[in-house]
């Protein structure tokens, strides 16, 4: 049987508005989620796992229709889905209400519930949430499993306001799969048996690495589970050490030949460090025109003449500083003078 697994696909929510790409961000995870579905009915996949937060918020009933519409395509590829803590299901709202195609699960309750689907012989279980937070470990009072055939659990939550998950004591109830939702970044729990599939697209800049989905082999010989990354953008760092003698056209060439080497399209951090005798106020205003740089973090050292630095100081803290420094005789003078210096001109910048 093969399966695909995913979560946290976010519909609708629109990532990086500040940049001016809001909308475009929006269309991208719709677009990367249509991709995904095509390359289920490509890999001639048996089911979908969709483990909470398909939506960024509850979804309207056109939104249903519309995502209807795609599931029913797929048949007979099987679909089985929960809510999650951002698409929870409101009292008498949409998602309660909506009945879906004939090979879609909605597992919507808000008790453990299980649906067994003969022409797979496996056992899907999993439940809803029904409000934004629950801080219940429930899946503490899930009981072993028992029945022929493969039992899978699709469950979301982690962390201590969305359903603290004791992975320790899920892993031996004997499930043959456990797919988990919540948490945005891909990981393995336990090597091809428990895993959260992270989010397709990164919704912050918070949300570094890859993004993607799993997909999953289980027979009889056991499981294996292979990550596919899919985002269409990725939020990248740029670790630059600046050279003494560097010129600010030489400095952002190279920023941007890193950027170009790893895609024009992505988010980027940009870090610098090293000692440098170029003004502190760096401009990359040329860079930000063309690229999408989110932030600069400049933890370069001013390569100064120290003469030169408290004349030019003599009236403000900073020449009082360095006069106070060269009075003392205390062990460490040197280094807590550059770093007094460093911070009294990253200071004066700001």
């Amino acid at each position: 049987m093969k399966l695909i697994h995913m979560a946290d696909v976010h519909l609708n929510r629109m990532p990086e508005e500040r940049e001016g790409i809001g909308a475009i961000r929006k269309q991208e995870i719709q677009d990367t989620f249509d991709q995904v579905l095509m390359q289920a009915k490509k890999e001639k996949v048996d089911c979908i796992l969709i483990s909470g937060d398909l939506y960024d918020h509850p979804p309207m009933m056109e939104e249903l229709k519309e995502l209807n519409a795609r599931f029913k395509k797929l048949s007979p590829i099987m679909i089985v889905l929960i809510a999650g803590n951002h698409d929870f299901i409101e009292e008498n709202g949409p998602y309660e209400r909506f009945e879906f195609a004939e090979n879609v699960i909605f597992l919507k309750d808000k008790t453990l519930q299980s649906r067994y689907v003969e022409a797979l012989n496996t056992t899907f279980w999993g439940f809803s949430y029904h409000q934004r937070e629950i801080r219940d470990a429930l899946y503490d009072r899930i009981e072993p499993v028992k029945g022929e055939g493969y039992h899978i659990l699709l469950a979301h939550g982690g962390d201590e306001n969305h359903i603290p998950i004791d992975y320790e004591r899920l892993k031996w109830l004997g499930f043959d799969y456990i797919a988990l939702g919540h948490i945005h970044k891909q990981e393995q729990i336990v090597e091809d048996f428990m895993a959260y599939s992270g989010s397709l697209e990164p919704l912050d800049r918070t949300e570094k690495g890859q993004h993607g989905y799993y997909l999953l082999d289980i027979s009889e010989e056991g499981q294996r589970i292979t990550f596919v990354p899919v985002a269409k953008r990725s939020y990248e760092v740029i670790e630059i050490e600046v050279e003494e003698d560097e010129t600010l056209f030489d400095l952002t060439g190279r920023i941007e030949d890193e950027m170009i080497e790893r895609g024009r399209q992505n988010f980027y951090e940009i870090h610098m460090t090293g000692y440098t005798s170029l003004s502190k106020r760096f401009s990359f205003e040329a860079l930000e025109k063309k690229y999408y740089i989110i932030d600069i973090f400049d933890e370069t050292m001013k390569d100064y003449d120290e003469n030169e630095l408290y004349e030019e100081n003599k009236e403000n803290i900073l020449g009082m500083f360095i006069e106070e420094m060269r009075s003392l005789s205390a062990p460490y003078k040197e280094e807590a003078m550059t770093m007094g210096i460093e911070a009294l001109l990253h200071t004066k910048v700001k």
